[in-house]
């Protein structure tokens, strides 16, 4: 039987590495100004970068019916038996109900749609994990419960540069952003079982993502588990102090460099920077994978 793991770009691997792996990937949609891009095809983070911080209206929207039944077609017509397929968590998303809507209807008992619960190299991990598995010839039933065990344990907290962002998607009012702003509070959001949380707030984005650490690692070790750093325009200096400091708690060599997929830098905005904590796959780094 043929299977194949396939996912959306929320998972934020480039392209060079779905071909190393052997995966598909759905690229998912940003609308700047009234005009729709594609991730990873059409647009960048560096170019969004700039398109957020020069003050265009940005929007994300799901893919239209027809485009995600066509992508599964295709792949279906490659010769695939079944499809594992990976969404950003329902919570973040409606984009879990989509696909899950065209399994039940259009590819049902071939296809099966996983909700991480999770963003960036925490839902990447996943998907590592069952193309790993998918290769060793492991049933697809036993992928998913171990999936559901994963994603549970995925750790991610990030704080944005300002509430800027938040405050045009809605998130916050304008007269709570603009004293925010004045003042220099930055939000802290963690993503637990799925969901963003506002976790309080923060003028010390450095002391607050070492101290993270020092928390994971209570309950994570880095022998078991991936710790990455991402960023979407953070600042150099700030990311290269964080850096440092949080491998000197993991070790040296041990911190993998990550960015914000682009229908969360949407809501974010520039000058977010977190911390995921994530499981090895099957005793291996991410990193054996990504390089």
């Amino acid at each position: 039987m043929k299977v194949l793991i396939s996912t959306d770009t929320s998972a934020v691997l480039t392209y060079d590495v779905f071909k190393k792996n052997d995966l598909s990937v759905f690229a998912l949609n940003v609308i700047v100004d009234g005009q729709e891009y594609l991730d990873g095809i059409t647009i960048d983070q560096p170019t969004l970068c700039t398109a957020m911080r020069s003050g265009k209206s940005i929007k994300t929207s799901t893919p239209p019916l027809g485009e995600v039944i066509e992508y599964f077609e295709n792949l279906f017509n490659q010769g695939y038996d079944k499809i594992i397929h990976f969404t950003i968590s329902s919570k973040l998303s409606s984009m879990n109900d989509l696909f899950k809507n065209v399994a039940k209807n259009n590819f049902p008992g071939k296809l099966f749609v996983v909700d991480s619960y999770a963003v960036s190299t925490a839902m990447l991990s996943q998907v590592l994990y069952a193309s790993e598995e998918v290769k060793k010839g492991t049933p697809i039933e036993d992928i998913l419960k171990e999936i559901e065990n994963r994603k549970m344990i995925n750790r991610v907290v990030f704080v944005p540069e300002n509430l800027t962002a938040l405050k045009n998607g809605g998130r916050i009012s304008p007269a709570i952003a603009l004293i925010g702003n004045v003042l220099g509070i930055k939000p802290i959001i963690s993503l637990t079982d799925g969901e963003l949380q506002k976790e309080g707030t923060t003028k010390q984005v450095r002391k607050l993502m070492i101290e993270s650490a020092e928390k994971f690692l209570e309950n994570y070790p880095a022998s078991e588990y991936d710790y990455t750093l991402i960023n979407f325009d953070g600042k150099p200096e700030t990311l290269t102090y964080i850096s440092n400091a949080v491998e000197d708690l993991i070790g040296k060599g041990n911190l993998i460099s990550g960015i914000l997929p682009i229908n969360v830098c949407a809501h974010c905005g520039p000058g977010t920077i977190g911390l995921i904590v994530s499981k090895k796959i099957n005793g291996k780094s991410l990193k054996e994978f990504l390089y």
